[in-house]
C-alpha cells in the first residue's frame, strides 16, 4: 500500500537531526511535492576539477548527463531541484545542474527513500545506470552527503561495483551568514585513481512554479529499488 507522507526526503532520512539544519538549509531541501514548485540555486562554479586518469569515465559519464571532463574557474552553474511522489507513496527529488563549460554539461540524479535499507537511494545520470545509497549527516548547520554502496542497475538487477572501482564521495551544502548565499563544496575520489571530480561554489536560491514537462526524470521513480540482498563491497557496506 502506498504511504501518504508529506514529510520532505531529507527530512525522511535526517530523522531528530533535521532541526540542526540552517534554517535557509531547511527551506531549500525540505521542498516536498505540494509545494508545487522548483528551487532554483544560480552561482558560479570557483573551481571545477578532473582527475587526468579518470578522464576516459568523466567522458562517459556525458553519454547519461552524468560526470564530465571539463575543467575550469569561475564557472557559471544552475541546480533545479523538483519533488515528486515515487510509486512507493515517498518524496522523491529530481535534481539537473548545468554548468557553462565548453560544451555546456548536465549532472542529474534522482533520490528516493529506500525503506528496506532505511536511507536514500541515489539514480545518477539520465536512465539511472549507476546507483548508490547516500548516508545524511549535520555538521555546523550545513548538510553533509557521502557514498555508500554502489551499483550498477542491469534492468531489474543490481550488480555491486568491485571494491577498486567504487568511488569515494562527499558532498557539503551549507548556508554563509556573512556572505548571504549558499556555499557547495563536493569531492569524488578512487582507492587507485585519486582524484576524480570536484567542485566548490557559492549559489543563490529562488524559485518559481513547478513545471511538469520539466520533471524528466520522474520515470526513475517506479525502478525497483535495491534492498539488503543486493550486497556491496563498497565503502559504505559496513554502515
Amino acid at each position: 500500500m502506498a504511504v501518504t507522507t508529506v514529510t520532505s526526503l531529507f527530512e525522511r532520512a535526517l530523522g531528530e537531526e533535521w532541526t540542526q539544519l540552517h534554517p535557509e538549509i531547511r527551506e531549500r531541501y525540505g521542498l516536498v511535492t505540494d509545494d508545487g514548485r522548483t528551487a532554483i540555486g544560480r552561482g558560479r562554479m570557483t573551481r571545477l576539477s578532473r582527475g587526468a586518469i579518470a578522464l576516459p569515465v568523466l567522458w562517459l559519464g556525458t553519454t547519461q548527463n552524468f560526470l564530465f571532463p571539463e575543467g575550469g574557474d569561475d564557472v557559471s552553474f544552475e541546480i533545479r531541484s523538483d519533488a515528486f511522489i515515487d510509486a512507493r507513496g515517498y518524496e522523491a527529488l529530481t535534481l539537473r545542474r548545468r554548468f557553462e563549460t565548453d560544451p555546456v554539461r548536465r549532472f542529474d540524479d534522482t533520490m528516493r527513500w529506500n525503506p528496506e535499507r532505511n536511507c536514500i537511494t541515489d539514480f545518477f545520470g539520465t536512465d539511472g545506470r549507476i546507483v548508490a545509497d547516500i548516508h545524511l549527516s549535520v555538521e555546523d548547520g550545513g548538510l553533509a552527503i557521502r557514498l555508500g554502496d554502489q551499483w550498477i542497475r542491469v534492468g531489474d538487477r543490481y550488480v555491486p561495483f568491485p571494491k577498486p572501482l567504487t568511488a569515494d564521495a562527499t558532498l557539503q551544502d551549507w548556508y554563509d551568514e556573512y556572505a548571504g548565499r549558499f556555499r557547495v563544496a563536493a569531492t569524488v575520489t578512487n582507492p587507485f585513481a585519486g582524484h576524480i571530480f570536484g567542485y566548490q561554489g557559492t549559489f543563490d536560491n529562488d524559485w518559481q512554479k513547478a513545471d511538469e514537462n520539466r520533471l524528466t526524470n520522474r520515470r526513475l521513480g517506479s525502478i525497483r529499488l535495491p534492498n539488503p540482498s543486493d550486497s556491496s563491497d563498497s565503502p559504505g557496506a559496513s554502515r
